[in-house]
């Protein structure tokens, strides 16, 4: 063999070689190792999101501003966190939150709290089928509250002397029995019409059965639609009034449209008086005492709540009320005997 062919020959084969240790190491590279694959964080893939976070730490119980918040991008399941600042204005935390970190549902105080507007208060009161609008009232809506009242002044002499009237205006209803505003309600059915569910054969037993079961399940859930209590808020210098018209009268709610904003002028009647009076030494206590929270502590009494204030009965008889009739003073009869017969004029005697 000449020797330039076996030259080539040798050539040829080192780099045959060559190529299948570069396609060796090629194909290592592109596979990762099973070492690698466990160690991977389970982040990779989840697409960045722009959520909510706190510029600085949020103490609990404190209302978050928009001044607090901003938005960052992190990469988390959708389902996690708010991306919105409007959505956490305003709200507490339940806990405190430390700067930089998501704002999540969870660190955020939840219930019909959340609902209550400054000034007011949740107030639970007694409700049945008749007071409750024959159990039509739903959390979120508004009512008006009426009161039917025994006057306790006409309960002392023994006469009845009912009064009603509206009590408090536009409240809106913050829970009704077991419902609270804001919780989702189960689709009704859901759990009992399963999805391929075969019906029974007419007049088997297992109709029967069944036919018997969904008795008691439309038996308990009439039970549970009789409310015994509803929670509304209710501002807190009337929250005295509604209780005692609650503990000494009858409550009855009425439905209203949620967009009439029509409310009593309770300027043009007379003002309840309060059950502690104002200290009269102190300066601005006349001012302090309109304050919402004053007029709380004050009180109202049953009278006060009834309209039959005692403190101006002398006033309004010295203003024109009829005053009390008498007995008209006997004249001065004349000298001598006078003898009285019967009730009659004609069997009266004089003598002289």
């Amino acid at each position: 063999m000449p020797k330039a062919i076996r030259i080539a020959a040798i050539l040829l084969l080192v780099l045959a070689a060559l190529l299948m240790v570069l396609a060796f190491g090629l194909g290592r590279r592109a596979t990762p190792a099973p070492e690698d694959m466990a160690n991977k964080p389970a982040s990779t893939g989840v697409p960045k999101r722009m959520l909510v976070v706190a510029n600085k730490d949020l103490p609990a119980g404190h209302p978050i501003s928009a001044a607090d918040l901003s938005i960052a991008e992190m990469a988390l399941p959708p389902a996690n966190g708010y991306t919105a600042i409007a959505d956490v204005d305003g709200r507490t935390p339940a806990m405190n939150i430390a700067a930089g970190a998501m704002i999540s549902a969870e660190q955020l105080l939840q219930g019909i709290a959340v609902g209550i507007k400054p000034g007011e208060r949740a107030v639970a009161v007694p409700v049945d089928e008749l007071a409750g609008v024959s159990n039509r009232v739903s959390p979120g809506d508004y009512v008006d509250v009426f009161m039917s009242l025994q006057s306790p002044a006409a309960s002392g002499s023994g006469q009845a002397n009912p009064q009603a009237r509206l009590l408090l205006s536009r409240l809106q209803v913050l829970g009704y029995g077991n419902a609270d505003v804001g919780q989702a309600r189960p689709a009704s059915g859901e759990q009992d019409n399963a999805v391929g569910a075969t019906a029974p054969e007419p007049g088997s037993r297992a109709e029967t059965i069944a036919s018997r079961d969904n008795r008691g399940s439309t038996s308990s859930n009439g039970d549970a639609a009789q409310a015994r209590s509803a929670i509304l808020a209710v501002p807190v210098q009337d929250a005295g009034r509604l209780l005692l018209a609650a503990h000494s009268g009858k409550l009855f709610l009425a439905l209203r449209n949620p967009g009439d904003t029509g409310l009593a002028d309770e300027a043009i009647f007379a003002t309840p008086a309060p059950v502690l009076a104002v200290r009269s030494n102190l300066e601005g206590a006349a001012e302090a005492a309109a304050r919402p929270e004053n007029r709380a502590y004050a009180g109202i009494d049953l009278n006060a709540l009834a309209g039959d204030n005692t403190t101006r009965a002398p006033a309004a008889a010295a203003n024109g009320a009829e005053p009390q009739r008498r007995r008209a003073a006997r004249p001065a009869s004349r000298q001598g005997i006078e003898i009285i017969r019967g009730t009659t004029p004609s069997n009266r005697l004089s003598s002289p």
